[in-house]
């Protein structure tokens, strides 16, 4: 009994340790991070690879408060975890002044949103626990935001996400051709959130190949993304990644138009049609395991019309982290039509809109869109411009991976867990800092900013 205990126990007293020594280590680090010796290129790869890392890595996350499965909702407890503690020790020694931006007042109208919510919750430490959430993602993009302005740490952050894409490519091919999984999902949770954060990791590369950049993150980064994404067997990530890369292509034409872009374009296609027997294997072989039946209910319908009637009923919202409560127990999902087995029932509707209405109401709705809706018009705003340089070919791609993600997230909750706010955190970063960089051209600013952010060949 004596061993068993101990051996249930160890896991946990590892973790502690791990976290008491994370903890300890802050403070020294921090200094460290302000002499400026520890801030190089290692550093920020690593930043930009850790979003892709972390879901991998559950035992560099520490909950401080947990209530396991107990909770049918986005997030069930208070956690820490590696990632968070190696961002507030960026975040204390970084030497660089603070990055003066609208959106600090859209992110604080977010915040305020969440706690009204708080109002109308049945279990308000509930609320608390996506609160926290939010405010470590903030903690990540306040600290890209304000360390991108310098473009050797935009390029750096580009390259750590880049190797993301790559590790991702790796572990989906051995899990589809290694372990015969139909719908692969890298080191995610599910294939879903793999196909929406490459949106984001992709894209950007993909602008600057267009742009002249040619090094091994142009090159091999879109391949690895398409081979990826379709190894995902998601049909709505193929969709989204196929019209970023189309309209990705129209507008850079248009923004100057190269014979070099003219035979990207034609390779493009070929490459498109070396995919397509791939493609549509992995998609036979889905359909065959979970085949398609028209007298199916519409379940995403479903899911909306709970949704939709929730918020109607509370302008306010029922609180963060309390849709399925809600919807289960107060008989909004019986009403709307949604099956009556536990699995649909403690399910999230499938619109991260919708979600985040239902939940903090007309007032967290408006906060969220603006949440996206203002580095997105950055991006374009600032990118579109031939003034803008190579910075603006990065900005357009990081834009046109947002709005991939703005729309596939009406088709999707997952924009609301963790692991993908932690590389939408890093997207909007890029944009703030990149865009300030751009924009701070023609004023004084307090550190150099005359660099390109690709070196040069």
């Amino acid at each position: 009994m004596l061993d068993t205990s101990i051996a249930a126990a160890g896991p946990t007293v590892v973790k502690e340790l791990i976290l008491a020594a994370g903890v300890g280590m802050l403070v020294p680090f921090a200094v460290w991070v302000r002499g400026g010796a520890v801030l190089g290129k290692r550093l920020w790869m690593l930043m930009g690879l850790l979003p892709f890392l972390q879901p991998a890595l559950p035992q560099l996350d520490f909950a401080l408060l947990s209530w396991g499965t107990g909770w049918p909702g986005l997030v069930s407890g208070i956690e820490v975890s590696a990632f968070d503690l190696l961002t507030l020790a960026i975040y204390v020694g970084l030497a660089r002044p603070p990055l003066r931006s609208p959106f600090s007042i859209i992110l604080a109208l977010y915040l305020v949103a969440v706690l009204v919510s708080m109002i109308e919750a049945a279990a308000p430490t509930a609320s608390v626990f996506y609160l926290w959430q939010v405010c470590r993602v903030a903690l990540l993009l306040i600290v890209v935001a304000r360390a991108s302005t310098d473009p050797a740490i935009a390029t750096n952050l580009l390259t750590g996400m880049a190797l993301g894409v790559v590790l991702e490519c790796g572990v989906t091919l051995y899990q589809r051709f290694g372990l015969g999984i139909v719908q692969t999902s890298g080191t995610f949770a599910h294939q879903n959130t793999l196909g929406l954060v490459l949106h984001l990791a992709v894209l950007p590369q993909v602008a600057l190949l267009l742009a002249g950049h040619r090094n091994w993150t142009t090159v091999i980064v879109p391949l690895a993304g398409v081979a990826t994404v379709v190894l995902t067997t998601s049909r709505a990530a193929l969709l989204y990644a196929v019209t970023g890369f189309v309209l990705l292509y129209i507008l850079s034409s248009l923004r100057h138009m190269t014979l070099r872009k003219g035979l990207l374009g034609i390779a493009g296609c070929c490459i498109a049609l070396g995919f397509a027997p791939l493609a549509i294997s992995s998609f036979e072989k889905r359909f065959e395991v979970d085949p398609l039946r028209e007298e199916e209910y519409d379940e995403r319908a479903a899911f909306a019309r709970a949704a939709t009637a929730i918020l109607l009923d509370n302008p306010l919202g029922v609180g963060a982290n309390h849709y399925v409560y809600v919807a289960k127990n107060f008989g909004y999902s019986e009403r709307a039509g949604v099956l009556a087995n536990e699995q649909n029932r403690n399910n999230l509707v499938h619109n991260a809109y919708l979600l985040a209405a239902s939940e903090t109401g007309w007032l967290g709705l408006a906060a969220f869109a603006m949440l996206l809706a203002y580095p997105l018009a950055t991006a374009f705003r600032v990118g579109w411009p031939s003034r803008a340089g190579p910075e603006g070919d990065l900005l357009m791609g990081l834009g046109i991976g947002l709005l991939m993600v703005c729309l596939h997230s009406t088709l999707e909750f997952i924009l609301l867990l963790r692991d993908s706010q932690y590389l939408l955190a890093v997207t909007i970063g890029l944009v703030l800092g990149v865009s300030r960089r751009v924009e701070a051209r023609t004023t004084p600013a307090a550190w150099p900013l005359n660099r390109s952010l690709v070196p040069a060949e």
